[in-house]
């Protein structure tokens, strides 16, 4: 399953912590206990996992620490830059066509192929 939303204008931090926010909320919906979260963005993580920084003002980062509580369990992690690759097309269907949440059942061609390209290279 993946997703992809309309953002606007907004820093990459933003687009990074909305991303976890959106994910999470779909995950929730759907029901699933267990969450892995990738991501490319060092900066968000280390905001998300920096409990002190839950008191912070910041409405998104309170809102992913609430829905992390429900979670059974969750893990955050790094992904490799290459990986973005997939990233970046998913968000460029996001801003060509202006949706505001679509989510994928299924994964698309052009996905699967960047994913392959990308693990074939990490192979080498």
């Amino acid at each position: 399953m993946g997703y992809n939303k309309y953002l606007g204008e907004c820093s990459i931090f933003d687009v990074e912590l909305w991303s976890i926010l959106e994910g999470l909320a779909v995950i929730q919906d759907r029901r699933y206990v267990e969450v892995m979260i990738q991501i490319g963005c060092l900066e968000a993580i280390k905001t998300i996992k920096d409990s002190s920084l839950t008191s912070l003002n910041f409405a998104l980062i309170r809102r992913i620490h609430h829905l992390l509580q429900n979670a059974g369990l969750w893990v955050i992690q790094h992904s490799p830059k290459d990986f973005n690759k997939i990233v970046d097309w998913l968000a460029k269907i996001a801003f060509d066509t202006n949706q505001d949440l679509k989510i994928f059942e299924e994964i698309p061609r052009e996905v699967l192929a960047l994913f392959f390209s990308v693990a074939s290279d990490n192979l080498i």
